[in-house]
């Protein structure tokens, strides 16, 4: 499989740093605003570069004599996301247009790359219903793609948190033979490293809504295929790979709520938000970041090599743990 991988990789990176230049010389800007991290106007766009791995990545692994059951999907999922993006960054869309295009493809995502039916636990395989299982991927595509936009706020932030996933997906699918997984996974990290190049703090070029999008949608796609096709325990291995940026974005949703302000409008009440007001680098929040994913990354590779039940207690003891550090964080008004 080596023959089909890292010339993969090798061309997705290529493809994104090409890209990210591109974008950088065209000098599309992102002003600064009040809820930016950046105080200078830098290019955006640079995060297209994702799309054109995934593209890159999986035309080359299409020549080869591998089965890609799932590949068309996870690049047309990819491509919608980005091009949803791309819309935004060039006119904003309406909140309520975005969200429904964001549905729509989820829903056709989780049909076309089968929905996991098979939910694995400690107590046995529960098998769920069609519809509950197409629900529930959908869900999933959902909320990967906007924790990627949420977090894509600090410079070399979104590619710290999931390249080391993209990675761990990668091995997960060659494990378990799910080719299109493996592929995908190898796709997003190559070409985040080809995209890093230039968002390395301090950032010459960002991502945008377009590289965010497409790089939520190519690791939710390729999770929902490894999730759909892999073993059971699956459906807890591909969320346990993001969870350092599920944990933020939820559990900041959820203080939000319980203070009246829920919304999904953009804001400043992210953790890693909160840490560099507090005075730390930009580095330094991606150096965490990419440090507790590398952590649930090889935590849940090794369980999924040991008895049944593993993977389940090894999400929710690592989500215990997140939780754990994100109110003592709170708490201690996340000094630097």
């Amino acid at each position: 499989m080596s023959g089909v991988i890292v010339p993969a990789a090798l061309l997705a990176f290529a493809a994104s740093l090409v890209v990210a230049m591109l974008v950088w010389r065209a000098g599309v800007l992102d002003l600064p605003e009040a809820r930016s991290m950046h105080t200078r106007p830098t290019p955006r766009g640079g995060g297209l570069g994702v799309l054109a791995a995934a593209g890159a990545a999986f035309v080359w692994a299409s020549f080869q004599p591998v089965g890609l059951g799932g590949g068309i999907a996870i690049l047309a999922t990819t491509a919608g996301f980005a091009a949803l993006g791309l819309a935004d960054d060039l006119k904003p869309v309406s909140a309520r247009i975005k969200f429904a295009v964001m549905i729509a493809i989820a829903l056709a995502c989780a049909q076309a790359l089968g929905e996991p039916q098979r939910l694995g636990t400690p107590f046995g395989v529960i098998e769920l219903h069609w519809a509950a299982a197409m629900f529930g991927g959908a869900l999933f595509i959902l909320v990967a793609v906007n924790a990627a936009n949420f977090v894509d706020g600090s410079d070399g932030m979104m590619a710290a948190a999931f390249i080391p996933a993209g990675i761990g997906l990668a091995v997960a699918g060659l494990v378990a033979s799910v080719i299109a997984a493996s592929v995908a996974g190898i796709a997003l990290a190559a070409g985040l490293a080809g995209f890093l190049l230039l968002n390395r703090p301090p950032a010459k070029v960002f991502a945008g809504d377009a590289g965010s999008l497409a790089a939520g949608a190519l690791y939710a796609a390729g999770a929902l295929a490894m999730a759909g096709r892999g073993f059971a325990e699956s459906v807890w291995l591909v969320p346990l790979f993001i969870l350092p940026v599920l944990a933020d974005v939820l559990l900041t949703l959820l203080k939000r709520a319980l203070g009246g302000r829920f919304s999904f409008n953009p804001h400043r009440e992210h953790a890693y938000q909160i840490l560099i007001g507090r005075g730390w680098s930009h580095a330094r929040v991606a150096l965490a970041y990419g440090g507790l994913t590398i952590a649930c990354v090889l935590a849940g590779l090794v369980a999924a090599q040991g008895p049944d039940g593993s993977v389940f207690w090894t999400f929710w003891t690592a989500a215990a743990v997140l939780a754990g550090l994100y109110l003592a964080a709170a708490r201690r008004g996340l000094a630097a």
